[in-house]
């Protein structure tokens, strides 16, 4: 059985169990999100799956393909507006984009470019490699996730 194997093997049951040991839906998104990010199937990420990772979400992001993100494409992904949204709940929606665009370092006016979005400097990936083996484990993968969670498929 190949680690790929394994891991979908391990969300399967874990999904599959019963409620009172039924896995938490962060744990199953971030196992899936790890299994689409490892690429070759070896149980780890390494620099180059992440920045390819990273760069599929970039892709996605950008829906008007200028390869730049800007805080208008990410906002409207991140916090959708709403029908007939009266003017208090309008700001709301406002004030929960900024905060997530500034979290995420995305909040510049003109838009954050491809290499920057990229982390050319690996600093995320050196913080999620904690035991600095040049790849990340599930559990290392964490972190990634947890700075682009909100970008990620729910």
């Amino acid at each position: 059985m190949t680690t790929r194997e394994l891991l979908a093997a391990t969300l399967a049951a874990a999904v599959m169990l019963p409620s009172a040991g039924m896995a938490a839906p962060d744990q199953v998104r971030a196992v899936v999100i790890f299994m689409a990010a490892d690429r070759n199937g070896d149980a780890v990420v390494d620099r180059a799956e992440a920045d390819g990772f990273r760069a599929v979400i970039f892709d996605a992001i950008d829906t008007n393909k200028d390869s730049r993100v800007s805080p208008q494409e990410v906002g409207v992904l991140l916090v959708p507006g709403k029908e007939n949204a009266d003017a208090k709940e309008q700001e709301k929606i406002v004030k929960k984009r900024e905060e997530l665009l500034a979290k995420l370092g995305l909040a510049k006016p003109e838009g954050v470019p491809k290499d920057e979005y990229l982390d050319r400097s690996g600093a995320l990936f050196a913080a999620a490699d904690a035991d600095k083996t040049g790849t990340v484990d599930p559990a290392e993968f964490a972190v990634i996730v947890e700075a682009y969670g909100a970008l990620l498929p729910k």
